[in-house]
Parts: structure tokens; sequence; C-alpha cells
């Protein structure tokens, strides 16, 4: 009884492991970068551009949400370390971003004086790479 059932055992574990995954049909979509998932995409995209644009008042609100967007008079969001009060900062001038710094008497100002600590439009454009902003973990000085 303990050999069968061993022996069964073993048998369902080795058609586990011979069980292989059905390939996955949209696997060239996870090359961001190739032409054929491009080409996809720009197809999908045009089908819903086409639609959205055709709904009344859709250009009116796109030129509202970017007008806000770049709007210079947003509150900057700021986190503190050591003496600094930093923010990462996006606008019509720097639409991948600019990571800056200021003193707390500078932010408590109506129009603060920043230091750019990073540039991400400038270093991207200097290395010729898609630079993105994913965020920072520094250690506190």
């Amino acid at each position: 009884m303990k050999t069968t059932l061993l022996s069964l055992v073993l048998l369902g574990a080795s058609m586990v492991v011979q069980a292989k995954e059905p390939a996955d049909p949209n696997q060239w979509l996870e090359d961001v970068t190739g032409d054929k998932a491009l080409s996809w995409v720009k197809a999908h995209n045009a089908v819903s551009s086409g639609l959205l644009e055709k709904e009344p008042g859709f250009g009116a609100l796109r030129d509202q949400i970017q007008e806000i967007l770049d709007s210079k008079a947003r509150i900057p969001y700021v986190s503190k370390m050591g003496n600094f009060f930093y923010n990462f900062w996006r606008d019509g001038e720097h639409p991948r971003g600019l990571w800056r710094r200021t003193t707390l008497d500078e932010y408590r100002k109506p129009e603060p004086q920043w230091e750019t600590v990073l540039d991400v439009d400038a270093l991207a454009k200097s290395e010729n790479e898609n630079w993105v902003w994913k965020g920072e973990d520094c250690r506190y000085p």
C-alpha cells in the first residue's frame, strides 16, 4: 500500500515537472521598443484617439487639463532632507521634470528660488536617452 501510494505521488510529481506553461501568444508585446509592438500600439491609439476626439468638448477639456498641468501657480509638494526641501517639478518647459531643492525660508516666499539638483530633460538630451523620473532614494544627510 505504501509503495503504491509513493509511486502515485512520484508519478504525479513527475507529471507536474514535465508540464509546460502554454506559450503566451502576446509575448511579442513585451518588446516595448520592437517595431511590431509599436505598430500595434499606434494602431490602437489611433482608434482610441479618433473616438475621444469626436466627443463634444474633448478639445476644450484637453486644453484645460494641459493648462493646469503646465501652470506655474501649482503648490510644489516637498519632502525634507537635512536642511533642504526637495521637489520634483514638471511643466511645459520641463516635460520630463526637474528635481530641485530650496530652503524653508525660500519655500515660504510667494516665488521661491530653487536650486536644480537634476534636470531630467537636459540629461536625456545630452545622453540621447529616454530618461524618466522614478523617484529618489537618498541616504539621510
